[in-house]
């Protein structure tokens, strides 16, 4: 029998199946996006079948086999913010495990044929605000520790870590280009966070809209914010 292995005359028994056709996943083409966004997800490893199933963390979404090294599947809209572990299944037999990670963005962006983003937040019952492809990335945060200057806010940037231990005065991008833009602020230090000018509408106050706190001081405080066109407000964190 072809399973079956030969030493000197003798059978040594049947070989373990998951050493023949167990998948396995070498990477993720990305491992997060922000909640309520429908993203493409492309598995890359060995081993993967017409019939191999995916698992994202409870959820089992609808596999999409492209070949033996690659197999995709969309992240529900639904799904809130947290790890998930990723894994492929050939019948019972699964793959190693990686993680992925729904971040806590309370908007998000589309990317329209025309090379323009349009953010699924709406203005008066409208989705209105677009944002130009150039002027918007979600990449890696950026660290502030000089309180030398106040620190701009270039289009480009939308992760910032504070780290110091006084105060940290921010200049916000102008919001009416801007309509739906989210940034989002962490304290690794003890120091406050202040916005430049009076356009802060914070969490605790939906109603004040001429504040300057963005994080009072504390180690370890957040906040996302989301432009309305003018001001900015706080739509979560624990500031």
């Amino acid at each position: 029998m072809s399973d079956l292995i030969y030493q000197t005359n003798r059978c040594r028994g049947w070989v373990n199946p998951s050493t023949s056709f167990g998948p396995n996943i070498s990477n993720l083409n990305g491992y997060y996006s922000p909640a309520g966004s429908t993203t493409l997800v492309s598995i890359s490893g060995t081993n993967f079948f017409s019939y191999s199933t995916v698992s994202f963390g409870t959820y089992n979404p609808t596999p999409y086999f492209i070949n033996s090294n690659m197999i995709q599947f969309y992240i529900p809209i639904f799904l809130n913010s947290g790890i998930y572990p990723v894994q492929v299944f050939n019948g019972s037999i699964p793959s190693n495990s990686v993680n992925y990670t729904i971040d806590n963005a309370s908007g998000y962006w589309m990317l329209k044929p025309n090379g323009v983003i349009v953010n699924t937040n709406t203005v008066d019952g409208t989705n209105s605000g677009l944002v130009n492809i150039s002027s918007l990335s979600r990449g890696a945060p950026i660290t502030i520790t000089s309180t030398s200057t106040p620190y701009e806010v270039p289009n480009n940037i939308n992760w910032i870590i504070c780290n110091s231990d006084v105060d940290i005065i921010i200049i916000l991008p102008s919001g009416t280009p801007f309509i739906g833009r989210e940034i989002m602020i962490k304290s690794v230090n003890t120091g406050a966070v202040l916005s430049f000018t009076p356009n802060i509408i914070p969490l605790d106050n939906p109603v004040d809209d001429s504040s300057t706190d963005i994080i009072l001081a504390g180690k370890g405080k957040w906040v996302t914010l989301v432009s309305d066109g003018k001001f900015w407000i706080v739509m979560q964190g624990n500031t």
